[in-house]
Parts: C-alpha cells; sequence; structure tokens
C-alpha cells in the first residue's frame, strides 16, 4: 500500500518518503506542497497532526457538467488527534478509489494511523491512508485541496473559593 513509508524495528519510518516529497517541490501547487511536506501533519505530538485523527467522513458527490462525463469529488473529514480541530481533505475529478475494510474490532472510532501522498505518471495525485481498525482508503485524483478549521474550546474556568 505504501510505497515509501516502510516499517523498521524502529517503528514507522518517513526518511524516504520525506526524500520523495522534497523533489516535488515546483511540480505540484505550492499549498498542496506545504501540506504534504509539513512533518507535523505525520508526528504523533503534533496538534496539526493527522496521525490519530477520527475518520468523521467521507462523502463522494458527482457532478455533470455540460459537454463534460459525470465527475466523481471525494471530501474525507478528519477530527484532530487533540479534538480540537477539524481537517477536510477535498478531491477533485477522482479518477479512482478503493476503501477496503477489514471485519471491524470493537466499536471505537476510526483513528488514522499513517498516510502517503504522491504524484502519479500522468500528474495524477494519490493519496492512500491506513487506520487502526484495518481500514484502508486509496484515492487518484486531478486535483486536491486540505483546509484545517480549529474549533472553539470552551476554556475550564476555575471557581473562586471567594465567588
Amino acid at each position: 500500500m505504501f510505497r515509501y513509508i516502510y516499517e523498521s524495528e524502529l517503528g514507522t519510518c518517513f526518511d524516504r518518503y520525506f526524500d520523495y516529497i522534497a523533489g516535488l517541490k515546483g511540480a505540484i501547487d505550492e499549498a498542496l506542497y506545504a501540506f504534504v511536506a509539513d512533518v507535523g501533519r505525520y508526528d504523533l505530538r503534533s496538534k496539526g497532526s493527522l496521525h490519530d485523527a477520527w475518520l468523521r467522513r467521507l462523502t463522494l458527490t458527482m457532478s455533470e457538467i455540460a459537454e463534460h462525463p459525470v465527475r466523481q469529488n471525494l471530501h474525507m473529514e478528519l477530527l484532530g488527534p487533540y479534538h480540537d480541530r477539524v481537517f477536510h481533505v477535498y478531491y477533485g475529478d477522482v479518477l479512482s478509489y478503493s476503501y477496503c475494510q477489514q471485519a471491524r474490532r470493537g466499536s471505537g472510532q476510526q483513528d488514522l494511523l499513517v498516510h502517503e501522498f504522491r504524484l502519479g505518471a500522468q500528474g495524477e495525485f494519490e493519496h492512500v491512508f491506513e487506520f487502526d481498525d484495518g481500514l484502508e482508503i486509496s484515492i487518484v485524483c486531478r486535483s486536491m485541496r486540505f483546509e484545517e478549521i480549529l474549533l472553539e474550546v470552551e476554556a475550564e474556568t476555575e471557581t473562586s473559593p471567594d465567588a
């Protein structure tokens, strides 16, 4: 499933992946490059990481534009690992996708373990995901964008003993 991210006795290794991503600078849109090249999006301790994010929604829409074939678009919504933000990934002009779910263990949320972005030979984008319960998602598309929305978290208020 993954071409550049691999497992070793030390755990999940990203060295080859980030070498590959560095080579994409200038070949893809700056905003998309900023997202896929951001080490914090993969770091286990970063609030902006997609690791341990919960899959909340995966939506497929079909749009028919005059004189064009039906186009598929996908939208993935993930709740950040600290539940303080929501990530939206939009995939436009989807060429293919796969959603493979093994028999689920338990009834908990689907935690994202790792994701890998790749650029195909024809300039298409490929984004693959592996979740802790065996879910694997692969999306191949012509356009992709990422959005992060911070949630307003109610601050815990301390009650003064004098109040």
